[in-house]
């Protein structure tokens, strides 16, 4: 099967239909909902903050207003930790996915002890928020909780990291915060139920927290918050990092509150026993190491078939693949203006019917996997071959297919959505082996991760391009046949959607209406691996 206009078009009339503009329900986060909250956990027997966070598993017709802290945190050694002797092995692989399931159980403890909420997981990248106590007059101690926060994630995974069972890794954290309204909003996805956080807070602090340099870097924002002058741009605020006085001055100014739920037991002491856990006990460091045995399997194409819900560390997929990055340009400032004019209900139809429909593109048309949904940004993984190998160039060539139909769908959903005229889709592809399983604690907390060279890759080629442009690697190029080859000539190419793609291949166009070929662009100097933001 190949992208067809009559069945994407017929896909987006029937998601628009399942989320009307007009019955989407938007909440503010504010003492009202989170009591409402308590109420209904407690019905069902369940804790606010230790069973379910404060957001969670938004309904499809909902979006949820917040006033939030967001924290990223960046593994910086990451990408250094993947290579063993300049190559990608399946021994390394095993030892990287071993780090990152125990790191994974370690921060969600640290988050949790902190009642903050994990976001979510994505490869070395953790998103995390703070939002309560909810409320405006609160903004001073959320950001000071999230700085606490900040400083035990830190000091955690820089000293205890090593010795998080065989697979430790000595890495260094570089961390961002941003403070600022966003709109939560579901995953979509069965088996995370967490919610999606959208809008130029989460989009900032993804942007402090990439880089090479190890620390804590406060927006303006931030900064503002807890009496810190402004630096005036994003060039200082990411070359600034908190000193050790200021962080120890924020932590003592944070410790000994009360927690927003009333705990008498200080914070201080909670967050003490909380690290000492992590870095000292043997017996918890046995346990997690003893549910990180990883055995890989290569998985018959179409991916498909893959089912997340039964991938497990001991059955784990690791095969070559291409991975496919597909991000929505000029997302966050979309949101920001939804949400000044009020125009939030029909942000969240527009989003939902978006990603439906590059999600279809991915596993209907072109038999992949959606991985997972990272904000706006889809990520997708797809291979062509035989129960025992992968075909890559076969491969290579559905990944590009797949990047035409992505495009022309979006254009699609540009032609029939509303007021999303200021949006692009940047995508990127690369090939390489790559393993794909579930990670961190179990049951519906636990991760998605597809996470290899080839995949940091995709998405760093996605991040150096326009709203108009599509990125092929240089793996991928190698392994290609001439024809795909020849659309990437002379680097990225600018307007490829799938007829352009059939008709650089030599076979017909899916519909009537001729159209301009691609134009290649230029090759600009390769991307530098960095967090993912929200457009």
């Amino acid at each position: 099967m190949a992208w067809d206009i009559t069945r994407s078009r017929a896909r987006i009339t029937a998601l628009m239909g399942t989320v009307p503009k007009a019955a989407v329900t938007v909440e503010t986060f504010d003492q009202g909902y989170l009591d409402r909250r308590r109420l209904d956990l407690q019905l069902r027997g369940r804790r606010l903050g230790q069973d379910e966070a404060p957001i969670f598993s938004v309904p499809d017709r909902r979006a949820v207003l917040v006033d939030g802290v967001h924290i990223y945190v960046t593994l910086v050694d990451y990408h250094d930790a993947m290579l063993e002797q300049g190559r990608e092995t399946e021994a390394g692989h095993r030892r990287l996915m071993q780090f990152l399931h125990l790191h994974y159980s370690a921060a969600d403890r640290i988050v949790a002890d902190y009642e903050a909420q994990r976001v979510d997981f994505h490869g070395p990248r953790l998103h995390a928020v703070v939002v309560t106590p909810p409320g405006g007059g609160n903004e001073r101690e959320r950001v000071l909780r999230a700085i606490a926060m900040a400083n035990a994630l830190k000091e955690t995974i820089e000293t205890a990291g090593p010795r998080l069972g065989k697979a430790g890794l000595s890495t260094k954290v570089r961390i961002g915060i941003d403070t600022g309204k966003a709109v939560a909003i579901s995953s979509g996805r069965k088996h995370e139920p967490e919610p999606l956080f959208l809008g130029r807070p989460a989009n900032y602090a993804a942007k402090l927290a990439a880089g090479t340099m190890p620390g804590i870097f406060l927006s303006d924002n931030a900064r503002a918050v807890v009496g810190k002058p402004r630096t005036g741009s994003l060039h200082y605020e990411r070359a600034i990092a908190l000193s050790d006085v200021e962080r120890l001055r924020f932590l003592n100014e944070s410790l000994g509150r009360p927690l927003w739920t009333q705990d008498t037991q200080p914070l201080s002491n909670r967050v003490d026993a909380a690290i000492r856990s992590l870095q000292a006990d043997s017996v918890l460091m046995e346990s997690l190491a003893s549910e990180a045995v990883f055995h890989f399997h290569h998985h018959e194409p179409p991916l498909r078939t893959i089912d997340f819900g039964e991938l497990k560390p001991s059955k784990s997929v690791r095969m070559a693949m291409m991975s496919v990055f597909a991000d929505l340009d000029g997302f966050t400032a979309y949101v920001d203006r939804c949400i000044a004019t009020g125009q939030i209900a029909a942000m969240v139809a527009n989003l939902h019917v978006i990603r439906g429909e590059l999600a279809a593109v991915v596993k209907q048309d072109f038999n992949g996997r959606k991985v997972r949904f990272i904000g706006d940004c889809v990520h997708g993984i797809v291979a062509e071959g035989s129960r025992y190998d992968t075909d890559k160039p076969a491969s290579v060539e559905t990944a590009v297919r797949m990047a035409g139909g992505i495009r022309s769908s979006f254009n699609l959903c540009r032609a029939m959505l509303h007021d999303i005229g200021d949006l692009g889709i940047a995508i990127g592809l690369e090939l390489g082996a790559t393993p794909v399983t579930r990670l961190g604690l179990r049951g519906e907390r636990s991760v998605r991760c597809a996470s290899s060279k080839a995949v940091s890759a995709s998405e760093a080629l996605q991040q150096e391009c326009s709203g108009t442009e599509t990125s092929l690697g240089a793996t991928a190029a190698e392994a290609a046949h001439s024809r795909v080859r020849q659309i990437f000539r002379t680097g990225k190419v600018s307007n490829l959607d799938f007829d352009a793609v059939e008709a650089f291949l030599g076979r017909p166009a899916s519909s009537a209406v001729a159209k301009p070929m691609a134009a290649p662009l230029a090759r600009r100097p390769e991307p530098v691996l960095r967090a993912h933001g929200n457009g």
